[in-house]
């Protein structure tokens, strides 16, 4: 139920992708657990979304890929797609959760500005709120303008490797 059906997808290619990226977030983040089986296991291709594949692949064709350009635009669509959510929601430790939050916690609370000065003075913005500074994941604290910044990233990745492979 991750892709969009065509007649609830945003007009273009870009809006079938940013929806697709959406609908795939807002499954897992119903059902979290699933996050850390996403790209470890190759298990998780054996129901074969077939229609996710071709809507992926008529998307990427209506912005113009083509041959292996094509192939490459959609295995990075696929990885950026479930990269972030593995990231987001990729579990806690089974052990001593408390325990190990609080530890990360004061952990980064103690770098050294003068060790390292940009993560220091931007740590406020990015603690618990950013990929490996955080001891929360998605469930409790979302990346939701992060996440919305990946979309949007992505989009004008593919936008930008179109027009460089377009036939001239």
């Amino acid at each position: 139920d991750v892709a969009p059906p065509a007649d609830a997808a945003p007009p273009g290619w870009q809006g079938w992708i940013a929806e697709l990226f959406r609908r795939c977030r807002a499954a897992v983040r119903r059902h979290p657990n699933v996050a850390q089986l996403l790209g470890a296991q190759l298990v998780s291709n054996g129901s074969l979304p077939t229609a996710l594949v071709e809507g992926v692949l008529t998307a990427l064709t209506e912005a113009g890929f083509e041959g292996e350009p094509l192939r490459e635009a959609y295995n990075c669509t696929i990885a950026a797609m479930l990269g972030f959510l593995t990231m987001e929601f990729s579990p806690l430790p089974s052990d001593n959760t408390q325990t190990w939050a609080e530890e990360l916690r004061e952990r980064v609370h103690t770098i050294r500005p003068l060790d390292h000065p940009v993560l220091s003075r931007n740590l406020p913005l990015l603690a618990n709120r950013a990929f490996i500074v955080r001891w929360d994941n998605g469930s409790t604290v979302p990346l939701d303008s992060s996440f919305e910044r990946h979309v949007q990233m992505t989009i004008d990745g593919l936008e930008a490797f179109a027009r460089r492979v377009r036939p001239t």
